[in-house]
């Protein structure tokens, strides 16, 4: 577990560098994109390319994780895996294009009159970002399965912002329009598929292997049988976090307007994710080697460490997000100011999310999928309709209670599940420690103060450096006290004796 938090420390500077400079974006497309609809739809545009990409995959992304340690690297099952894993989501783009095409009015009637123009103008873009982040998820995975987790973040995280902040000056200095920013940002995502695809042809094992009775007809059946549940999983599991904001300018009156604030919520929410995202993969590798093994102790230490290790950060970043929001919409521009009430709302159901720890990993690679899926189908099912119902009375605040039921009752029950099933559960004194660690720093923190008289960014940005700094150095001493974690406190005598971070 040494090594995973070393490396989850190390990525973990990694996604706080990209979490900067997507602020950074944030704050350049308000500024510079002044008609809030179209950056509205630029969101929209990226969120469907996500979305549809996970239904592409067929969940071969998670087959080709799982399946890719039980054969070594002169396996000729190996290469055969990742022929299959790469060539058949090319495929089916391939036709999903050829439809999508085809039926452009069919779309385009469910939206708002006045997006129209900006959805018909830029509507063959879609494909050709959905096919780009195909090959990002399933190459940035493989690397992640032979651990080369830091690179990959690296270029999604830091390279890739870095390049949309330059096409955003450009667009700020009109040095290009608005159509080539949108096509820019679309083709941005070569770089990483590119620069993944050298690392993968690199990595020992890595090829394809062309004879395909080198599996049998068992082991076909069984990868089938693995990659159907995931797919039908990952399906499920995507549309329970992107169906609120697909669903906003076809049900709220104000259209991609509303998807523009959502969006910024959903930012901030990322922002509370990023120590999951710095910590899962490694974790979840580790994890998976661990149930190969059949050794149960092993994976029962790794899942209640792992959790508590990422709940740690998590509760120190939704202290700094809470107490700094009002900062963060006065310096973006308080058109925005109803990503406040929506952020509020999706903590609820992201704490909970995060604090029941690695369920979602254990319960795939124990072969309890199904219950993920069965689950998760009907919740996806209930949340269109508190969606469809919510969205239109409330707004924005509709779509975000609808999801924050969704992921409440949804983590409830996998929580009793992987209890029932595998013994297995991550709560424990050391979860409610953390939460202790936290409130002081909140309740000291929190009231914000405006001044209408000081220049807006000068005031805001002293503000968040000095409540920043409250927080960490009031959050970190609880920490040390309360003592939650002992891979951190070995973490912190390693750098003591060392002195150094990794």
């Amino acid at each position: 577990m040494g090594i995973v938090f070393r490396q989850s420390a190390k990525n973990s500077i990694i996604v706080v560098m990209g979490a900067l400079l997507g602020a950074l974006i944030i704050w350049l497309s308000t500024k510079y994109i002044p008609v809030k609809r179209e950056y509205g739809f630029t969101q929209d545009l990226i969120f469907k390319a996500m979305t549809i990409s996970q239904f592409l995959l067929l969940g071969l992304n998670s087959t080709m994780v799982v399946y890719i340690h039980k054969y070594s690297v002169n396996d000729p099952r190996r290469k055969l895996l990742l022929f299959f894993c790469l060539s058949i989501p090319f495929f089916l783009i391939i036709i999903f294009t050829c439809i999508y095409y085809l039926i452009p009015n069919w779309i385009l009637r469910f939206y708002n009159v006045n997006d129209l123009l900006l959805m018909k103008q830029y509507y063959l873009l879609l494909p050709i970002c959905t096919l780009l982040f195909i090959y990002q998820v399933i190459l940035e995975q493989y690397l992640g399965s032979q651990l080369k987790v830091a690179v990959a973040s690296f270029m999604r995280e830091v390279v890739l912002r870095i390049l949309n902040i330059i096409t955003l000056l450009l667009l700020a200095f009109g040095y290009i329009n608005f159509s080539i920013y949108v096509i820019s940002m679309v083709l941005m995502y070569l770089l990483p598929v590119i620069l993944f695809t050298i690392l993968s042809v690199k990595s020992e094992g890595f090829g394809f292997n062309f004879q395909f009775n080198h599996f049998t007809s068992e082991e076909y059946k069984d990868l089938i049988h693995f990659s159907w549940y995931h797919f039908l999983l990952s399906i499920s599991l995507t549309l329970m976090g992107y169906l609120d904001i697909l669903l906003l300018p076809i049900y709220d009156k104000s259209g991609l307007n509303s998807t523009a604030v959502y969006r910024i919520a959903i930012f901030v929410i990322v922002i509370l994710q990023l120590p999951a995202k710095a910590f899962i993969p490694a974790s979840y590798t580790v994890l998976a080697q661990a149930f190969a093994e059949d050794n149960h102790e092993k994976a029962n230490d790794i899942f209640m460490r792992s959790s508590i290790n990422i709940l740690i950060p998590t509760v120190g970043v939704a202290v700094l997000l809470c107490c700094n929001l009002s900062n963060a919409v006065a310096v973006i521009n308080n058109d925005y100011s109803g990503i406040i009430p929506v952020f509020y709302i999706l903590l609820i159901g992201n704490l909970i999310n995060l604090a029941t720890g690695m369920n979602d990993q254990v319960l795939s690679i124990a072969k309890f999928y199904k219950f993920n899926f069965y689950l998760s189908f009907i919740l996806i099912v209930a949340l269109f309709f508190l969606l469809k119902t919510l969205i239109p009375q409330f707004g924005i605040t509709g779509a975000a209670w609808s999801t924050t039921i969704t992921i409440i009752i949804f983590n409830i029950a996998k929580f009793y599940y992987v209890k029932k099933k595998l013994n297995m559960q991550p709560i424990s004194i050391n979860t409610f420690k953390v939460f202790i660690a936290g409130i002081p720093s909140l309740l000291i923190c929190f009231p914000y103060f405006p001044s209408p008289i000081r220049h807006v960014y000068i005031h805001s940005f002293i503000d968040a450096i000095i409540r920043s700094t409250v927080i960490i150095i009031l959050y970190l001493l609880m920490l040390y006290w309360l003592k939650p974690s002992k891979d951190m406190v070995d973490y912190i005598a390693s750098i003591k004796k060392n002195k150094r971070l990794f």
